[in-house]
């Protein structure tokens, strides 16, 4: 190779006489370049394999991979400089040594090489929906705990070093960035509740983002002392552009998200067009809002994560969107891995040049740093709980989370471009950067390799005595079906071979005697870990339909993300837990309340039937899932938790089923046109469903080819598109269908129907609304189209059903209301407001008559009730 490089630069040699003479020293330092250029790839390659290596090095010995690299990197540091000093030459390994100090990457290049990757990777990783349930506590933990740790951190470094103190609220902005990766794990691997390893997410990348941004903030103060120029003069200048950097860094990540999905779904099948768009994307983000617009480049990069991470799912294809997540766990693998190394290889380096003021700094800020954790999760995490903003979290968990508080690359960043500041004195870029390399490697080599027994210590290493009860169980019960199959097996082999019956030898399996599960564990507890089974195998049907594409993306995304909520629940409060997480979906939730407030306020019913037709979807998709759930319950929970734990888990599933089957029924009446759609729509992917299994038997029975084979996949993928967008609910037309519902209507023919509906506003009552107040203006009456509403007087109380009318009193007699008016659940009526009352009855006198009638029989009656 080296003999070949005069040749591949003389390629380019010129014959002008002038280059001539000065060819020869050009070449020579092409030469140069192309050289160190390879021993940088011999480097880098190297590097990779090096961290590979400790990959199954970590799992073994239970450690963070971060604190083997730290290890590495620092041993390859001080290998390299004894090799160099030595001048050995021993082949691949000098040159790969050379190609490691050659690959100086200048400080200011790890911000925009290393950085982007990072916080795009965790913000794509990040369930959004989860995120947004526990939105309180990853601000507190994500915002105010950034400040609260740069205030005590800086603090804490200026009393004890006397150093300026922006230097050290610099420092402090530094080492405020956590990495959740050893924390996620071990929440991961004692079965805590799903939404702590999100609340660690969340915090993780929302605190990068704030911390990096307080970075510039008291780096800009720093560098305008020597350049007065650089910086607003007032405080106030400086806050204003601090809150412009930080809302046009969301503003543009968002817009160019939105742009780049445009994009993604109109790439088609093509994995890596997809994966090559998001790699623009993140670097975009990053390099537009730092260079070209003037905003923070980090929170532009993180609100563009964020918002693939929300619509991708359900814009991209299943297989699509695992493959973009593995590509961006790759490349986050190599950046940090590569950062770790570099950076450990010039801690080493550096390691000499440690006074006694690094090291007190390093103790004054471990002493903040975790002084700041406990407070903000001890001090005020509590006070959101008590506030209900957050679910109750274990204390164990809490310590967790403060001694699991690990700093990793975005801090080894940090210090690195402040290391690489040529307009901060030497001083303080030496300061900043050793003491946080330094504070780095404390909690990795003290804090990493303590957690195991920080978890011993809180009783988390060990098995409940529910899940210990469960456990023997389920390895008994496996281990006699393991027995009955292997004697069957036997059966049947000397059945075929004429030879006595032999018993079968179940080799260093011997018989476990688990007591039956109701003498192991309490009737609640049994029907705990039920409910918890059924819960978990509901999200795995939701995902399997969609696997199936029985399901829309859209649907899975918030299926799975409610199946999730409900699992926390009962893991937290057991069957309480359940029935909680039924009435809180039973109610309407603030986009139902938005969409309605604006349908019968502005008329604007494009939200609102989106709205609905979610509810439609969800249901129908409930019932199939509910029935399901109902024999996996009868077949796989009887033998594990007893007959009576099945019984119970059983008849919640029955109430549950029968709330949706009564919900749905209401509005498929009230909906009768669309409900026949969706329904038409289910079944025509269920056929293509039976159709591409179908397919694919008679490829591998070879009866068809290839060709012929795809041909028939390419006519179902038109099939299946057609049905990709869900029909629409048009109110309008709904409307007349709900008219000619109500009997006073049912003689009009369909012109009519049509002239009454121009006056009629169709509306939606929530469970428990008061549709009417007593004593309150005569504005409308209304027309039950569907559902049922109780009217309650002083005197009496009487339930109103589809077909009656309510609130006409007031209008014919001109009186205040005379009784509240509740909607029992659900309820679609049919508004008829007093403006439009007279002319309509006016136009129509056989519905005058009958509303007249019905008015002074309901006054008459009333007027006698309250005499007697």
């Amino acid at each position: 190779m080296r003999a070949a490089l005069p040749a591949m630069v003389g390629v380019i040699r010129w014959s002008s006489p002038l280059v001539d003479k000065v060819g020869g020293s050009w070449r020579r330092e092409r030469i140069r370049q192309v050289t160190d250029t390879f021993y940088a790839l011999l480097a880098i390659s190297m590097m990779l394999v090096v961290v590979s290596l400790l990959v199954p090095v970590a799992e073994r010995f239970r450690l963070p991979h971060s604190v083997l690299l730290a290890l590495a990197g620092m041993g390859l540091g001080f290998l390299g400089s004894w090799l160099l000093s030595l001048d050995l030459r021993l082949g691949a390994l000098s040159d790969a040594f050379v190609g490691l100090d050659k690959l100086e990457v200048g400080a200011e290049s790890f911000l925009p090489l290393f950085l982007p990757p990072l916080l795009f990777t965790a913000g794509l990783n990040i369930e959004v929906r989860r995120l947004m349930d526990e939105i309180s506590a990853v601000l507190l933990l994500a915002i105010v705990a950034v400040v609260v740790c740069i205030a005590c951190v800086g603090g804490v470094v200026h009393y004890a070093t006397g150093m300026d103190i922006i230097v050290c609220l610099l420092l402090g902005a530094v080492v405020s960035t956590t990495d959740p990766a050893a924390v996620i794990g071990i929440f991961r691997d004692v079965g805590a509740p799903r939404r702590l390893s999100i609340l660690a997410e969340g915090e993780s990348l929302l605190n990068d983002a704030v911390a990096i941004a307080a970075f510039g903030f008291f780096l800009g103060i720093l560098v305008s002392r020597g350049e007065p120029d650089a910086m607003p003069a007032h405080a106030s200048g400086v806050v204003v552009v601090f809150l412009r950097e930080f809302l046009g860094g969301l503003l543009l990540g968002f817009v160019l998200a939105r742009a780049a999905m445009m994009l993604l779904t109109r790439l088609g099948e093509s994995e890596a067009a997809i994966a090559s768009v998001t790699v623009a994307l993140c670097y975009i983000s990053f390099v537009v809002a730092d260079r070209y617009v003037h905003v923070s480049g980090v929170v532009s990069t993180v609100m563009a994560a964020l918002t693939i991470a929300a619509y991708g799912p359900t814009q991209l294809h299943p297989h699509q969107w695992a493959s973009l997540r593995r590509l961006w766990e790759q490349l986050e693998f190599w950046a940090s891995c590569l950062i770790f190394l570099l950076a450990s290889m010039l801690a080493a380096n550096v390691l000499v040049k440690i006074t006694w003021l690094n090291g007190l700094a390093v103790a004054a800020v471990t002493v903040g740093a975790f002084l700041a954790r406990g407070l903000v999760v001890f001090g005020m995490l509590p006070v959101l709980e008590k506030g209900k903003l957050v679910q109750p979290v274990d204390n164990r968990y809490k310590a967790i989370l403060v001694w699991g508080g690990l700093r990793g690359a975005v801090t080894i960043v940090l210090a690195m471009v402040a290391a690489g500041n040529d307009r901060l004195p030497e001083n303080v870029r030496d300061f900043v950067a050793l003491s946080a390399t330094l504070f780095v490697l404390v909690t990795l080599f003290v804090n990493a390799t303590t957690l195991g027994f920080v978890m011993y210590l809180l009783g988390l290493d060990k098995l409940s005595r529910l899940e210990l009860a469960l456990r023997d169980r389920v390895l008994a019960l496996s281990r006699a079906n393991v027995r009955h199959q292997l004697e069957a097996v036997v059966r049947r082999r000397d059945a075929r071979g004429g030879a006595a019956m032999t018993k079968p030898a179940m080799v260093d399996q011997p018989e476990i005697e688990a007591p039956p599960p109701e003498l192991a564990l309490d009737f609640a507890e049994r029907v705990k870990v039920g409910l918890v089974t059924l819960c978990t195998r509901e999200k795995e049907l939701y995902l399997e339909q969609f696997e199936q594409q029985l399901l829309s993306r859209r649907m899975v995304a918030l299926l799975a993300t409610r199946a999730d909520r409900l699992i926390d629940g009962v893991r937290d409060k057991g069957v309480a837990g359940y029935e909680e997480w039924l009435a809180g979906i039973s109610r309407p939730d603030v986009g139902f309340r938005l969409a309605l407030w604006l349908h019968r306020r502005l008329g604007v019913e494009r939200f609102l039937t989106e709205e609905l037709a979610d509810r439609f979807e969800v249901l129908m998709v409930a019932q199939s899932i509910l029935a399901e759930l109902a024999i996996f319950n009868a077949s796989s929970i009887a033998d594990l938790l007893g007959g009576d734990a099945e019984r119970e888990l059983a008849a919640i599933i029955d109430r549950r089923q029968d709330a949706v089957d009564s919900a749905f029924k209401a509005l498929s009446l009230q909906y009768p046109g669309y409900a026949e759609s969706i329904r038409d729509r289910q079944l025509q992917r269920a056929a293509i469903r039976f159709e591409t299994m179908e397919y694919n038997r008679r490829l591998s029975e070879g009866i068809i080819s290839r060709e012929v084979y795809d041909d028939l996949r390419e006519r179902l993928a038109e099939r299946r598109g057609a049905l990709v967008k869900r029909p629409p609910l048009d109110l309008g037309l709904e409307l007349a269908k709900m008219i000619e519902r109500v009997p006073i209507f049912e003689s009009l023919d369909h012109a009519a129907v049509v002239e009454v509906g121009k006056r009629l506003r169709a509306v939606v009552a929530l469970p428990g609304e008061k549709i009417i107040r007593m004593g309150g203006p005569p504005d409308a009456m209304y027309f039950i189209a569907a559902g049922e509403v109780t009217v309650k007087a002083p005197t009496f109380e009487v339930a109103l059903k589809e077909g009656d009318f309510v609130g006409e009193m007031g209008l014919v007699s001109d009186r205040p209301r005379s009784a509240d008016v509740i909607s029992n659940g659900y309820c679609h009526l049919l508004a008829l407001y007093r403006r439009d009352f007279r002319a309509l009855l006016d136009k129509r006198p056989a519905v005058r008559r009958e509303i007249e009638a019905v008015a002074a029989r309901r006054i008459a009656e009333n007027e006698g009730k309250a005499a007697s």
